[in-house]
This record gives C-alpha cells, structure tokens and sequence, in this order.
C-alpha cells in the first residue's frame, strides 16, 4: 500500500471517528469534553496577562506581561515572524499559514490557532477543519492551543457544540481557549463545561465601569478573571509564563 493511500486511510477513519463523536447529543458532549479536560488537565483553567505587537509596530497591554504575541494577519506589515521574534514575541495566534506557524516553532514560539467556524456551515465542512488540523499535528506541527473563533456573530449552542469536538477531536493539543471578546463573558464562562480550560481576554489592572461606549470592553482584571473561572466549578490559576500556573486564592 502507498504512502498517499495509507494517509488517505487514516484520514477517512478520523472523518468516521468524529462523525460518530459529533452525533451524540450536545450535553453528553459537553460531559464527555468536560471528562477529557479534566483528564488532561484536572480542574483547573486559566489566565494570563499578555501583550499584542501591533502591524504598525506597536504594543498593547501591560509591559510586563508574561506573554508576548501577534495575530498572524498582522505578519506582514510588520515585516513577517523573523522580525516579530526579534521584537520578542513568543506566541503566534492565527489559522492560516502553517509555514507562519512552523517558522515560529522552529524559533521555540508556541502556537495558537483560531479555528474559525459558521453557525450556517454544513456539517461536513466543520468536521473536516477539525480533522485537517489533527492531522496537521499528527504530522508534526506542535500546535499548543486552539482557539475556536466564530466568523459572524457566535451562536450559544452551536458555539458549546464547536468547543466540545474541539476538546475531543484534538486529543494532542492540550488547551482550548475562549476569546471573551468574540463569544461574550456569558457563553465563555459557559464553554467551560464543555471543555475550554483558557480565557483569551486582557486582562489588566484596572478596568473603567462597562456602560456606554465601554459596555463591550472585553477586558477583565486579575481578581474578575479568577471569579469568573470560579463560577464555571474550576480553580483558577495564573498562568506565568509557559506551563508554570500560579493558583489564584478565593
């Protein structure tokens, strides 16, 4: 048997295997995601205070933030990854250019890749993106999160149902994120039954009242990011760098 058939083998029995996953009913998703999360990672899930370098060059967040990162799309205004490192990037956020995300790797840069989703999509399109990008990894490239990110506006069950075949399509990538300013505090907070262990959100030190044009700052300080994690049934842990958690007192 070839190479190609043996690939094109394996990639049908994923195709089968998460098509059997996703047909079961969306809370005995989110128990079986919750069960691999906790597998994985115990009852624990996180945050932490990062910074983002800008197309034009420029920083947002804290300066001492404990990770630095760029969203893939901004690659190239900037002058692409080589100089992004040298600036001190340590995480690429994005779900477009594997090549983008294999030169990062080959610098010893963690990887974050958006997985973007309709709530409109057939079938057959969502659980392919999720099998192609297990087979990314299979093939190699280390992703060390994935970050499900809708295209329009997120949709509350539709969006659980993306976060739980995530978790449980992509048993390699150890962390499934939620981004606070896409899917809104109320349905992150509620990924997290169905096994998102990360918030993706600013966090800062302090953050003015949301009304009037602040009433959509997705931005959350330390102590309401570990309450918000506290009303999902998990520990809240700082994340200080890499794997080294930090657990935040009630």
């Amino acid at each position: 048997m070839s190479v190609d058939s043996s690939a094109a083998m394996a990639g049908a029995s994923l195709s089968v295997a998460l098509e059997s996953v996703a047909a079961e009913d969306l809370f005995v998703l989110g128990r079986k995601a919750t069960a691999a999360r906790r597998a994985r990672l115990g009852d624990r899930a996180t945050f932490v205070r990062s910074r983002q370098l800008l197309a034009t060059g420029a920083w947002r967040g804290p300066r001492d933030a404990a990770v630095s990162y760029i969203e893939e799309e901004d690659l190239a205004a900037l002058g692409g990854w080589p100089v992004a490192r040298d600036a001190g990037v340590g995480l690429l956020v994005g779900g477009r250019s594997v090549e983008a995300h294999r030169a990062a790797h080959a610098d010893g840069a963690r990887s974050l890749w958006r997985l973007a989703f309709r709530a409109d999509e057939g079938e057959a399109a969502r659980l392919s993106r999720i099998v192609e990008l297990r087979r990314l990894v299979e093939a190699g490239l280390p992703i060390w999160g994935v970050l499900p990110t809708p295209d329009g506006e997120a949709q509350g069950l539709d969006t659980l149902r993306v976060i739980a075949l995530c978790r449980l399509g992509l048993p390699a990538i150890a962390h499934v994120l939620v981004e606070v300013a896409t899917l809104g505090p109320r349905l992150a907070q509620m990924s997290m039954g169905f096994g998102a262990d990360e918030i993706f959100a600013p966090i800062v030190s302090e953050r003015a009242l949301r009304v009037g044009d602040n009433a959509r700052n997705p931005s959350m300080t330390r102590k309401e990011a570990a309450i918000f994690i506290r009303g999902a049934g998990l520990v809240p842990c700082e994340r200080l760098g890499g794997e080294e958690l930090e657990e935040v007192a009630s």
